[in-house]
């Protein structure tokens, strides 16, 4: 890491006189972790100090500094989410590999819960947190294998809002600790996890996530542009003989495919819409076939609404009336158990004087197109 420069060192020493209270945290003595900090804060010296309070409090009532010691992770969790540090990046920074498993998150989320959930994640990201702090660096290079990534794991009531919830903690307790996510063989669900996720993540991060559909040459290219062979398992181009061995036709196949997120073929983006005082907002879908899967994810800025499902024109209910507070993103589906019409109500009758603002995106997949056999 490059030294600071002499504005930079001055907002340094000025943060570590304001934290005398929390100096026992001994990152807060260390330049590179509170210029990473300031970085994020515009190099304002007063919001850093927030900041770094706030984190302070929350190690100390979550007992960070002691859950590696002290918290045994559920080997059956640890085999749901797996995931090895397999080396280092020209930089030093740990390089992680994760291959999402299929697994049902409602089971997971009935039988751990919100909690217990949390604290295994908590335990994860200081795990990985203290790599990088072996080596005296701020950042982690993340690589994701999404093959077994599928539409239902991430419409499962609750998973959507655990992940979240997780994608916050990140952005406010380890800022920019994000050095690259490469997600390869990317389904299309997981460019709809992306969209959901993006407006929660700092923009600095977000440019650092890439999705590739494959893993052929041009993922290998980008790869050791920031790793050496030696340190990179042969399943994405490197020497490292580490779990599965690479797929020689795939890593010969040169398509030029960019890891913008962007560039993927998706759903829609997420639609604004007024809801009007007192009004409905219908959206309506033609099913041609059966087993026909209907997503959806919505939120509102500050006002509840109701929503409901119903197919055909007597209007058969399929997801009865439900409210739903505001700014809780809500993320589930429907699979058509015969095809016609289907609509997504959006109810704004409880509120008669005011309009809500209405995010949503909704997709349509037909059968085959993502796995339901979990």
């Amino acid at each position: 890491m490059a030294a600071p420069t002499p504005a930079q060192q001055e907002a340094i020493n000025k943060l570590k006189e304001q934290l005398v209270d929390i100096a026992s945290w001994d990152e807060t003595q260390q330049d590179n972790f509170l210029l990473r900090w300031l970085k994020t804060k515009d190099m304002d010296v007063e919001k850093t100090k927030e900041g770094l309070l706030q984190t302070y409090k929350w190690r100390q009532d979550n007992n960070i500094d002691s859950i590696l010691q002290t918290y045994n992770a559920d080997p059956e969790l640890v085999k749901l989410f797996p995931y090895q540090i397999v080396g280092y990046d020209k930089e030093s920074c740990p390089i992680l590999i994760h291959d999402v498993q299929k697994h049902n998150p409602k089971k997971i989320i009935d039988k751990y819960g919100k909690e217990g959930l949390v604290k295994f994640a908590d335990y994860n990201i200081e795990k990985i947190a203290q790599a990088c702090r072996d080596k005296n660096v701020q950042q982690i290079f993340i690589i994701i294998d999404a093959k077994k990534f599928t539409f239902k794991q991430m419409t499962a009531p609750g998973a959507t809002e655990l992940a979240l919830d997780e994608v916050k903690r990140l952005e406010t307790h380890y800022p920019d600790g994000l050095k690259q996510l490469v997600v390869v063989n990317a389904p299309k669900v997981a460019k709809l996890a992306y969209k959901i996720v993006k407006p929660f993540v700092a923009e600095n991060t977000i440019k650092r996530v890439k999705l590739f559909p494959k893993c052929n040459a041009k993922v290998q290219k980008f790869l050791l542009q920031y790793i050496d062979a030696d340190q990179l398992p042969e399943k994405y181009g490197g020497t490292q003989k580490i779990g599965e061995a690479g797929d020689k036709a795939m890593l010969a196949d040169d398509e030029d495919i960019s890891g913008n997120p962007e560039d993927m073929d998706d759903a829609e983006d997420m639609v604004e819409a007024k809801v009007a005082a007192g009004k409905k907002l219908k959206l309506e879908y033609q099913v041609d076939q059966p087993q026909t899967q209907i997503c959806w994810s919505f939120q509102t800025d500050d006002r509840e609404i109701g929503f409901s499902v119903y197919t055909g024109e007597k209007e058969d209910i399929i997801v009865p009336y439900q409210k739903f507070g505001s700014l809780s993103l809500q993320n589930s589906s429907i699979t058509c158990e015969k095809a016609g019409k289907y609509t997504l109500c959006f109810n704004n009758k409880e509120n008669r004087f005011r309009s809500t603002t209405l995010s949503y995106m909704v997709s349509v997949f037909p059968p085959g197109t993502a796995d339901d056999d979990e």
